[in-house]
């Protein structure tokens, strides 16, 4: 009875050892969380132009390796859309928009499912990249100002021919009212990523590849 109860033991011990070794086909492939992929933008995104749920592409254009083997090859084509876009505010903010990115196709494999968060961008205008696959745009503080001021010292020359120096200050008044009102008439920079931008994303769960085609027609090797 004791023989037996060790056995049992030892089996309990063993079976989630077996689960997780039986859990990944043989020939498949686990990319873990965390990889980076490069990607090249298929299309140009900018918050002027592009809605929310309006869709995108991207080419993976470096070769993803799980030690000497490519898991995921160049020229795979990896498909997202956009959640989120925020135009910059009229006085001040920035522009916002957010890309999920939900599969990625693999040539001669198909196409598969991925969690992933953008990591990086490297655009013109260089936007900065935040938490959660967001893309903030630059502000333009410097470009509201410059569009109060000289309006101000305009209006402060008319003033000044119109009535000296109380004219002058009048003048500036009506002068900075004009500009406040341009500023809040116009907005301020809209982000912008160009066709041909590189990307990288980072996997925030593991991506596992089936066995290729010639693995899986092959089997499992006679010993």
């Amino acid at each position: 009875m004791r023989i037996l109860t060790h056995v049992s033991l030892i089996l309990a011990l063993l079976c989630p050892v077996a689960a997780d070794t039986l859990a990944q086909a043989p020939g498949e492939a686990t990319i873990p969380d965390g990889t980076r992929i490069t990607l090249q933008l298929n299309e140009h995104l900018s918050t002027k132009l592009n809605s929310e749920g309006d869709s995108f592409t991207a080419v993976v254009s470096v070769p993803v390796l799980l030690g000497n083997r490519i898991a995921i090859p160049k020229g795979s084509t990896v498909y997202g859309s956009i959640s989120r876009v925020v135009r910059p505010g009229r006085f001040k903010g920035k522009a916002i928009m957010t890309l999920n990115f939900q599969s990625i196709r693999i040539p001669g494999r198909g196409q598969f499912p991925v969690v992933a968060s953008l990591a990086s961008v490297d655009s013109e205008g260089n936007p900065d990249v935040k938490t959660e696959g967001t893309i903030k745009g630059g502000g333009n503080v410097g470009g509201d100002v410059g569009r109060v001021a000289k309006p101000a010292l305009g209006g402060a020359g008319i003033g000044a021919i119109a009535g000296g120096a109380k004219g002058s200050a009048i003048g500036a008044g009506a002068g900075a009212m004009v500009g406040i009102i341009t500023v809040f008439a116009t907005r301020g920079k809209d982000l912008e990523i160009a066709r041909g931008s590189t990307m990288n994303i980072a996997l925030d769960r593991a991506l596992i590849l089936p066995a290729e085609p010639s693995e899986a027609a092959a089997g499992p090797k006679n010993r």
